[in-house]
């Protein structure tokens, strides 16, 4: 069995949250995890942005960064980053290899996620980095990240998402999001919202963490369709013409980003404004409202429960949509904010179990016309002919789908390949 064929296995070991196997693994490779300092993002949308943004300017300040986030689009390399290039095939399977040989000899039984976060962790400290960027899988209390001690944390907006685990309210998931939260380490919090707003803030008071709070301690505007940009804290002013991520809801996720920045300026001295409005304008995170073709205009974003449709339907023209959607989300309020946007609906499923099958999606269609696709790619061939510069084609629904599309069109369109 390939090392690439072992790590694809323990899908099948299906997502336990806890950290005793962790914390098990990482004992047995010295680790890794606390030989540098490392920025741990919790939330439910905008985590993956406000890594770019933040990645974006550690760069741009001359700092070595590693950057673990998940799910990946295309292949599992892009979920280890450093300096915005992913692990080579070579040395990820010798990482797989070091932590299966750790597991099977002292009988620990790892997930998919706890294996990819602790190969993370090694590859990080053999890369010599200068800081890690750490996105939550799932919730935080439990999920197998919350090992770290951080210099700063961030939760982003949160929304009902993965409530089989997390709960059914918003405040039952803020509970378990704000289980990042650490004594006396620095949180940037970015849900404003009551009341899961105030069982973050009730937390971070528990347990001694200072905060930040976007709208309090923060002010931030943007224009222009979201790309000028405008920054100001009691001791820090930001500008910039152009955000590197596009659209008007980008902005908060460059706020938080420029607040953790701030947050850790005592300890990474060459971040300066200058540095965050050069990395700021140079961030780059694939699929999220990316236009991938130019001919006909193809826009792949992977927003994939509501609030994420929510956020982005005003900043989307009117358009054929391929729309794939996961059994476990909320389809049908997904489908009533795509009709928004959607001259006709291309109603498909990607590969793989968690897909909800496109008959079943076309139940949740009011008036809008549609058509059913068997896959990702027939949905793409049946759209791509009908759209123009005026009816552009967009992709949505599904980081899964997103990712399947984004190869496609890189095979069959020639769309550029990823960049971080």
């Amino acid at each position: 069995m390939t090392p690439r064929d072992y790590l694809a296995g323990l899908e099948f070991h299906g997502i336990k949250l806890g950290l005793d196997n962790i914390r098990a693994l990482l004992d047995r490779a010295d680790n890794p995890q606390t030989k540098y300092p490392t920025i741990h993002v919790a939330g439910t949308n905008g985590k993956g942005s406000v890594i770019a943004f933040l990645d974006a300017i550690l760069r741009a300040s001359g700092y070595r960064t590693g950057r673990f986030t998940s799910p990946h689009l295309i292949d599992v390399t892009e979920r280890f980053l450093v300096d915005g290039q992913p692990i080579s095939n070579n040395q990820l399977d010798k990482q797989i290899e070091r932590f299966r040989d750790i597991a099977e000899s002292n009988n620990i039984p790892v997930t998919y996620f706890e294996m990819v976060t602790a190969i993370a962790f090694n590859h990080f400290k053999e890369a010599d980095i200068d800081i890690a960027l750490i996105e939550v899988g799932m919730g935080g209390r439990f999920d197998a990240t919350n090992v770290l001690s951080p210099i700063a944390t961030a939760i982003t907006p949160i929304d009902l998402d993965h409530t089989q685990y997390l709960g059914d309210t918003l405040e039952a998931i803020a509970g378990e999001k704000a289980g990042i939260l650490k004594s006396g380490i620095p949180a940037v919090i970015g849900e404003t919202r009551s009341p899961a707003k105030e069982v973050l803030l009730q937390q971070a008071k528990e347990v001694g963490a200072p905060t930040v709070l976007l709208g309090r301690n923060i002010r931030f505007c943007a224009s222009n369709a979201g790309k000028r940009f405008h920054y100001e804290s009691d001791s820090w002013f930001v500008e910039t013409e152009n955000l590197g991520l596009p659209g008007q809801h980008q902005a908060e996720n460059a706020a938080i980003a420029t607040a953790l920045a701030e947050s850790i300026q005592n300890r990474f001295p060459n971040i300066t404004s200058r540095t965050v409005e050069a990395g700021l304008a140079a961030a780059r995170w694939p699929c999220r409202l990316e236009r991938v073709v130019d001919s006909p205009p193809v826009i792949i974003d992977a927003a994939h429960n509501p609030a994420a449709f929510d956020a982005i339907a005003e900043f989307l023209p009117r358009g054929l949509v391929v729309l794939a959607v996961s059994k476990d989300k909320h389809a049908q309020t997904m489908v009533r904010i795509a009709e928004r946007f959607a001259q006709r609906l291309f109603l498909t499923q990607y590969q793989g179990p968690r897909a909800m099958p496109a008959h079943e999606l076309s139940a949740f269609v009011s008036d809008c016309p549609f058509e059913l696709a068997p896959s990702i790619m027939s949905a793409i061939d049946l759209a791509i002919p009908q759209a123009n510069d005026y009816t552009p084609l967009i992709i949505i629904g599904s980081i899964f789908g997103a990712g399947e599309a984004r190869r496609y069109l890189i095979e069959r369109y020639g769309a550029p390949p990823l960049q971080f």
